[in-house]
């Protein structure tokens, strides 16, 4: 029984420990949308009426047309529209090096980032042993505005005494994850997926595209360290420029492709991260739907939890994680 209890305590670890490498963090707890960038086109003002006779006015070949925005400039529109959503249904395909994983749920930005999303790691090699830890090979998860809970079940919630929620902050996921951090709701942030395309300083309109059955236009843009050095010209904060750039620093990434579809309405209905890390290439895709879902998700029974340090402990036979 003692075996069977340590084996199940560290194949919690274990997965926990994959699924924060798979996932890139950035604490951005200010999800205020960017301003909308002002146009530059003012609307021809007509010619006061005189006392004589007029002339008949000149023709024109076509009349004054605003001024088409910058990609980089309708973008900091559409962070704007899209942050005002609040909320959105969401599927993440996430694969890193041989391991691939996808999430389904819905998410909330309004206060912090909020949902409940199911990890499904039949595509990872710790799907199997995912098993008679959830009682399948997926992982459903819940976030609150400050916190991150795993549900447990089979052989952990014998282990743990009954108890059926796994809690976790990210300092603590940090520190299972080999100081990676790990937050893969982090990831479902439509908002702060188009500050990282911005933050490029190479935004390029690729054209019409079709996603999810509905016309969408695709904008695209590699971003490196160097490029976020020289961003400090568009509307992102300095303080969103260096989340940014910690986040490729974690991850060990030099350069990143980020790609962005948005649909007629300024909202993003798809978005892609691709790169090389220090544990192998990656790709992060997100696309969103039904935005302004309701999603109303509450933290666990205390009693109903265990602790990460508490599951650490009792992994290594009480010594201190």
């Amino acid at each position: 029984m003692a075996g069977t209890r340590k084996a199940a305590l560290a194949a919690v670890v274990a997965v926990l420990a994959l699924t924060a490498t798979a996932c890139n963090d950035n604490n951005d707890e200010k999800k205020d949308a960017a301003p909308a960038a002002p146009t530059t086109a003012a609307a021809p003002t007509s010619a006061a009426p005189t006392s004589a006779a007029p002339t008949p006015a000149a023709p024109t070949s076509s009349a004054a047309a605003p001024a088409k925005l910058t990609p980089a400039a309708f973008l900091e529109q559409v962070t704007r529209k899209t942050g005002a959503a609040k909320s959105a249904k969401i599927t993440e395909d996430i694969s890193i090096a041989a391991t691939t994983m996808t999430a389904q749920g819905a998410v909330s930005w309004a206060d912090g980032l909020q949902g409940d999303v199911t990890m499904d790691m039949s595509g990872s090699p710790l799907g199997k042993l995912l098993a008679p830890l959830t009682g399948g090979q997926s992982a459903p998860y819940r976030y609150t505005k400050d916190a991150m809970y795993l549900r447990l079940g089979g052989q952990a919630v014998r282990a743990l005494d009954g108890r059926h929620w796994l809690h976790y902050d990210k300092a603590a996921m940090a520190k299972a994850s080999g100081g990676t951090g790990g937050d893969q709701l982090q990831n479902a942030d439509p908002v702060q997926g188009v500050r990282t395309l911005i933050a490029s300083g190479k935004v390029a309109e690729v054209g019409q595209e079709t996603v999810n059955g509905k016309p969408a236009t695709h904008y695209t843009g590699q971003i490196t360290v160097a490029d976020i050095a020289g961003a400090s010209g568009n509307s992102i904060t300095p303080e969103q420029l260096e989340q940014i750039k910690g986040k490729l620093a974690k991850a060990g990434i030099t350069s990143e492709q980020v790609d962005v579809w948005v649909d007629a309405d300024q909202l993003v209905v798809k978005r892609t991260e691709q790169g090389d890390t220090k544990n192998g290439a990656f790709k992060v895709t997100v696309t969103y739907s039904d935005y302004g879902t309701p999603v109303t998700t509450t933290a666990p029974d205390p009693s109903d939890t265990v602790e990460l340090s508490e599951l650490a402990k009792m992994d290594q036979g009480g010594a201190a994680s």
